[in-house]
């Protein structure tokens, strides 16, 4: 296997690659909102349908393109991938726990113009927040809360903000329009397709119903043909849904739900409601598992690990903040902001990113990500047995993602080539 990484601006560098290339595109771009005041968040690139053609031009024929997208700017990424040529095919929901409303406190803002100090009722501690509700780098010293309101309009307003808290990311799935059918483009380019027995959720057990399905024939009288029924004691797994969850969002889920069974239906016709055979024949269905547990279990959870951040990287100097440089924005380099390893301020869950690589990406198949980062679709590529080629611009993320990929190459055996 090979890993490129390519350091440089993607606008740049994805020309010089050759035409339908790639077999998949996992990528999570800036989201355009200026985040702890980085430069590359607010440069429009993610807008940029000269971008996404590219991308299109370096996938193959029916190739998949899985997109992050911020929950208020998505839409405008949605439309430049689709003004490119790609087909929007779905959009999956990854619901974290983990996000801190960025909200402002309307009754204060009111008290600060009319320039008058609120009272001060309580104290707290001063932090940052993790996603177990913990604080990063131990105790914190108390501060003040000045939260009563001082004037009769700061009373009135006192409960209301301007945000809600983030607890999903959008990822657009869009796809390189196919050459002739799919069944001919996966076998003439080896995509096209989704890995669906591949990406199934997990069961803890019971007897799979294989139900009877439609032959697409009729017989002479004009009868809907189905094939014969075949049992099946293999449980492959539920199907996989366009949401995801995190360990936290589970727990919750599960909490909410309670402890539920699923036993297998007896099969029932249902219409079949398939656009080109409406109102044609009856399919008989029934479900497929027979166990037990919460809501969640529907759903694919990415349990990521404490360790997956920093892992591979500890002969790397911690920095506090988000860049070696310091330059780059000065609120990251605050004194509430940890000292790390891998500084990158979105780093995804490389167990999230694995299941998006493999829903994707055909076997030996080559994955594209033009906005790196820190290297975690790379990560999830060579755990997969993918090759993996990155385009990172900035200078202080290659070493980052250099040690994660090492890691990665001397657990896995993979080899990997820097340039």
């Amino acid at each position: 296997m090979t890993f490129t990484i390519l350091h440089g601006n993607n606008l740049d560098i994805l020309p010089t690659l050759p035409d339908n290339s790639v077999d998949s595109i996992v990528t999570d771009p800036p989201y355009e909102l200026g985040f702890m005041g980085k430069k590359w968040d607010s440069s429009g690139i993610a807008y940029s349908v000269e971008l996404w053609t590219e991308c299109l031009r370096v996938l193959k024929p029916g190739g998949h393109l899985l997109s992050f997208g911020g929950s208020r700017t998505y839409h405008r990424v949605a439309v430049a991938i689709e003004d490119a040529g790609f087909e929007l095919r779905d959009s999956i929901a990854w619901l974290y726990g983990s996000g801190f409303p960025k909200s402002l406190d309307v009754s204060k803002a009111i008290d600060k113009a009319a320039g008058v100090e609120r009272e001060v009722t309580g104290s707290a501690i001063a932090g940052i927040a993790t996603g177990s509700g913990n604080y990063v780098g131990g105790p914190k010293p108390l501060v003040a809360l000045k939260n009563k309101p001082s004037t009769p309009k700061a009373e009135q307003w006192e409960g209301w903000g301007t945000a809600l808290k983030p607890a999903h990311e959008p990822i657009i799935v869009a796809r390189k329009p196919l050459i002739g059918t799919v069944a001919h483009n996966v076998l003439t380019h080896g995509t096209g397709a989704l890995n669906i027995d591949g990406s199934r959720i997990g069961s803890d057990g019971g007897k799979g119903i294989v139900v009877d399905v439609l032959d697409s024939k009729q017989d002479k009288n004009g009868a809907w043909r189905t094939k014969n029924v075949v049992e099946d004691d293999t449980v492959r797994g539920r199907w996989p849904a366009n949401i995801i969850l995190d360990e936290h969002t589970a727990g919750l889920l599960d909490e909410q739900s309670g402890v539920s069974k699923s036993t297998p239906a007896p099969r029932r016709e249902v219409p079949y409601t398939s656009n080109s055979m409406s109102g044609g024949p009856m399919v008989f269905c029934g479900s497929s598992h027979n166990d037990s547990g919460g809501a969640s279990r529907f759903f694919y959870v990415a349990k990521a690990s404490k360790r997956d951040r920093n892992e591979g990287l500890e002969e790397l100097p911690f920095i506090k903040g988000g860049s070696l440089s310091g330059g780059e924005d000065k609120r990251s380099q605050t004194t509430n902001q940890p000292s790390r390893q891998n500084f990158h301020p979105t780093v995804k869950p490389t167990a999230l990113m694995e299941y998006l690589v493999k829903l994707v990406t055909p076997p030996n198949g080559t994955v594209l990500d033009p906005f790196t980062g820190s290297g975690s679709t790379g990560k999830a590529a060579i755990l997969n047995g993918f090759d993996f080629i990155g385009i990172e611009m900035t200078e202080d993320y290659l070493p980052i993602i250099k040690a994660r990929l090492k890691h990665a190459e001397a657990t896995y055996g993979s080899q990997i080539r820097m340039d």
